[in-house]
């Protein structure tokens, strides 16, 4: 039997050539498909889940392997839940653009903080990418999560969202009833709150489950226009990721179960859209986990976003524990070289 974090080796490789996605590079990003980084090396970008309108990834770049230059065609939001390059993840990264000139080599990129109290999660706003070799010469792997837009809503959510999400427009289903307190048994680790609060349990009509395993979620929230959502809390400390631009946030009434939580969103990270073209999406919130709100929506645009929640935040013990909690990490080299001998 193969162990978990070996499942993924069996796993169909996205994003090859003759995707039912079709490829619609942003902002005039000119590189050919074959450079497209789940295509260009999938064994560093795995993709976790992909729709028409967003791939998900995750990157994982181990000491010493040889990583095959690739490119990045859409706006991005990064989610680290550990150290990135010459941090305490103890790696070092020597990231050599093919074309170092391009306005897409890296530039603009914007940095959130990790909410007030944690050292992580960590976000990042970046525009397309032009083909790079990222080589670490440190200790520990380059681990993090990277939602990619095939298309960026912008300023077009509020005239396009029913050509574009027309699911919105769909009769929503009963919502579950109030799940009321509960006893500490039915907590969710240190959330002090009843798991039947989790949004994807409490608001499913708002928080679509899309991709989980034991070390993430990413969840699709959809507040719809005059809408109301059931009472419903988050467990876990979160990269909110936007590719609109914000409704007017006097249209959005936040009701908290307790107002003297600590858990109500204070100290909330955030990021601005990437310092380049001219962009006002995407943008990112970095979160700690939230106590049990109710969202109501006045606005004649949905709230739309996605949330990439850290069921376990590696932080600082990633670098001496990554080969116990992703051990195909530990693999990649020689699988490499097993490839490059074909």
């Amino acid at each position: 039997m193969l162990a978990a974090g070996a499942l993924w080796f069996l796993m169909p490789v996205y994003g090859q050539s003759g995707s039912e996605y079709p490829r619609a590079p942003w902002g005039g990003y000119s590189y050919p498909a074959s450079y497209d980084a789940e295509v260009a090396d999938p064994d560093v970008h795995r993709v976790l889940f992909e729709n028409e309108n967003v791939m998900f990834l995750e990157v994982a770049n181990p000491p010493g392997l040889d990583v095959r230059m690739h490119g990045h065609p859409y706006p991005s939001v990064f989610a680290r839940d550990t150290g990135g390059a010459q941090t305490t993840s103890g790696a070092v990264l020597d990231d050599k653009h093919l074309d170092p000139d391009s306005p897409f080599a890296a530039k603009g990129w914007s940095q959130g903080p990790p909410p007030a109290g944690l050292a992580f999660p960590r976000c990042t706003t970046a525009p397309p990418e032009v083909p790079h070799r990222p080589l670490n010469h440190g200790q520990a792997p380059v681990h993090f999560y990277r939602i990619e837009f095939r298309r960026l809503d912008g300023d077009g959510l509020r005239t396009h969202w029913k050509e574009w999400y027309p699911w919105m427009l769909k009769p929503a289903k009963p919502a579950p009833g109030s799940p009321g307190r509960a006893s500490s048994q039915d907590t969710m680790g240190p959330w002090p709150y009843s798991r039947l609060y989790d949004s994807v349990l409490a608001a499913p009509n708002n928080y679509q489950l899309l991709f989980e395993d034991s070390h993430v979620r990413l969840v699709e929230v959809t507040v719809r226009p005059g809408e109301t959502t059931p009472m419903h809390g988050h467990p876990y400390p979160s990269v909110l990721a936007f590719d609109a631009v914000a409704i007017d946030p006097h249209e959005v009434i936040d009701t908290k179960l307790d107002p003297r939580s600590p858990l109500n969103g204070q100290g909330a990270g955030q990021a601005p859209a990437p310092s380049a073209f001219d962009m006002k999406a995407p943008t990112c919130t970095t979160m700690n986990s939230q106590a049990p709100h109710t969202i109501r929506n006045n606005s004649d645009t949905p709230l739309h976003y996605y949330r990439i929640e850290f069921k376990r935040v590696d932080g600082d013990l990633f670098a001496s524990h990554w080969r116990e909690w992703y051990p195909w990490m530990k693999y990649m080299q020689n699988m490499r070289k097993k490839e490059d001998a074909r």
